[in-house]
């Protein structure tokens, strides 16, 4: 249980990170971006708003992470991200 919430929270952090690298370097992108979030087109991402988009991009990485599917991400499933498995074609920085 113990590894999923350090999952979770890297894969979370990860996500923000990546996030945050995009948006510094292409401002019209982090307009998009925000644009994006912001469902209710407020002019604002409240605390909701911001969450369901962290959770929809969790979900996305545990999926990937979850490779054979089971609901669970075990020892070889990090092995395989740790060795660079995981990544696709698409995944892959150009």
């Amino acid at each position: 249980m113990k590894i999923t919430q350090i999952l979770f929270t890297s894969a979370l952090l990860f996500g923000l990170a990546q996030s945050a690298y995009a948006n510094h370097h292409n401002n019209e992108d982090s307009k998009y971006g925000c644009q994006k979030t912001d469902a209710n087109h407020d002019g604002a991402i409240s605390r909701d708003e911001f969450m369901r988009k962290q959770q929809a991009r969790a979900e996305k990485m545990f999926t990937k992470l979850d490779t054979n599917k089971d609901g669970k991400i075990d020892a070889d499933e990090l092995k395989a991200v740790h060795a660079g498995h995981h990544h696709t074609k698409e995944d892959k920085p150009q």
